[in-house]
């Protein structure tokens, strides 16, 4: 998923502002939370936790309407 954003993001497909963008870098990060937790990788998980609370508070701004919805970068 994270490389589905990526990439949407490099080809000027998805914004970095879109909250498909932020939802697919959230469910991303909490996957790899839960892999990193399942082989012990505490460093792995630690990041990844970042990268999901980050993404996180971007969708629930989207969510309070505190931030515009964009489908594409201009």
């Amino acid at each position: 998923m994270a490389l589905i954003a990526f990439v949407g993001n490099q080809y000027h497909k998805l914004a970095d502002t879109s909250i498909i963008y932020d939802g697919l870098n959230l469910a991303s990060g909490l996957g790899l939370v839960f892999y990193a937790y399942m082989i012990g990788a505490v460093p792995f998980m630690i990041t990844n936790s970042v990268w999901a609370v980050v993404s996180g508070i971007d969708v629930v701004r989207y969510m309070a309407g505190k931030r515009r919805w964009k489908k594409k970068r201009r």
